[in-house]
């Protein structure tokens, strides 16, 4: 009878190993930390916000000091992730740009005029304005050492473009490119703090100082402010440990199937051609009944139709001796989630091959005790690790 259990409990763990090979194929991956599954659309969203100081570059500009030419900048931005290395937003920033001109006709002249020691005059300007652009992302951090949702630090430089547009008058609007490079600080899993370094080249009426040339004036600006990320916030990994039984090991099984079964046939044989004895005498009916276990496919405590079935050979044994008691245990693999994940996901699985028992079987309740053991490394291959294991209380 032990031959006949443990071939059978070497068979079903052979199904259950080819089965992990073909459910949700897209989870049987080595584990590759740049790999994560596609987002959905409404997925990785953020909201930004900001300020800080700018300094204009246009052509007048090198005449004034250097504080006289700092102006205060905000920002606000809305964008998505499409992948941890690659995002999309659409940044709203800009509010003053302070300079200086020689052009005395220029329409955003403030004060009077300068009499610089060269001879040739020049006046302040200060005019208000806004830049809308969309900015292509590119997180460098993700991009070279893998994707890592609780990284501290993170290096983002951007490309872009749009257009400006000045509140003040005379009102324009003019061509802009955008640069720059985001330092993100992650303070939780839903808010970061930004250090944003940009740059913007803009064409030269921006400040209405045209000076009779087609060139560009630059915006320089340094900015601190946060991101809201919008529910969901993280990419799905594949589990690394969830593989596929290699070839060798399924030869491996193979081979002591058919060991067992060659052996099992070998002791018919020999029961056979043994004389019979007449005993006269009561005999007891002793149980035989090995542990069974029932494997789970990674971070799920649902029974699977194949264990369903598998659990039907031990159901018959349960009821042939209504007098024993049993312990059913769950397990779940250290080699994934956190301890307190594991100790409750093994509770899980504990209850539900009871309730399987229960409800399919109609095994009485009160013949099985649960236990819970959290995250084992009991087996080589982290899968293994992922069951419940029943067996007859002594």
């Amino acid at each position: 009878m032990k031959k006949v259990l443990m071939l059978l409990a070497i068979a079903g763990l052979s199904a259950t190993a080819m089965a992990q090979t073909n459910s949700r194929g897209y989870e049987n991956v080595s584990g590759d930390k740049y790999e994560v599954f596609t987002n959905r659309f409404w997925d990785n969203w953020f909201f930004s916000f900001g300020g800080g100081a700018e300094m204009t570059l246009g052509n007048g500009d090198v005449r004034g000091s250097f504080k006289d030419r700092i102006s205060p900048t905000l920002n606000a931005s809305l964008g998505k992730w499409f992948t941890p290395g690659l995002g999309l937003r659409l940044q709203y920033s800009g509010f003053q740009s302070r300079g200086f001109t020689t052009d005395r006709t220029n329409g955003y002249i403030t004060g009077n005029v300068i009499q610089p020691r060269d001879g040739v005059p020049y006046y302040k300007q200060k005019f208000s304005y806004f830049n809308l652009h969309g900015d292509v992302l590119f997180n460098l951090s993700a991009m070279l050492g893998g994707y890592n949702p609780d990284r501290v630090y993170e290096f983002i430089p951007y490309l872009g473009a749009g257009f400006t547009h000045s509140y003040s008058s005379p009102s324009g609007e003019a061509l802009a490119v955008n640069a720059g490079i985001i330092n993100r600080f992650r303070l939780s899993s839903a808010w970061d703090l930004n250090l944003e370094l940009s740059a913007m080249g803009v064409e030269n009426k921006f400040d209405r100082e045209l000076g009779g040339k087609k060139d560009f004036d630059g915006v320089v600006s340094a900015s601190l402010g946060l991101t809201y990320r919008f529910p969901t916030r993280e990419f799905k990994k594949p589990q690394p440990a969830r593989q596929i039984i290699s070839e060798s090991e399924l030869r491996d099984i193979r081979s002591r199937v058919n060991s067992l079964a060659a052996e099992n046939m070998n002791l018919k044989q020999e029961l056979a051609t043994k004389p019979t004895a007449v005993v006269v005498e009561e005999t007891v009916k002793a149980p035989d009944i090995a542990p069974r276990s029932v494997f789970f496919t990674i971070g799920s405590a649902k029974v699977s139709s194949q264990e369903l079935i598998n659990l039907g050979f031990l159901a018959d044994q349960i009821k042939e001796y209504p007098d024993l008691r049993f312990k059913v245990t769950g397990y779940a693999d250290s080699a994934t989630g956190t301890p307190t994940k594991n100790k409750e996901l093994s509770r899980k699985r504990a209850q539900a091959v009871v309730d399987a028992l229960v409800g399919t079987y109609r095994i009485e309740r009160n013949r099985m005790s649960t236990d819970a053991v959290g995250g084992v490394e009991k087996y080589e291959k982290p899968y293994l690790n992922r069951m419940v294991l029943i067996e007859v209380i002594k």
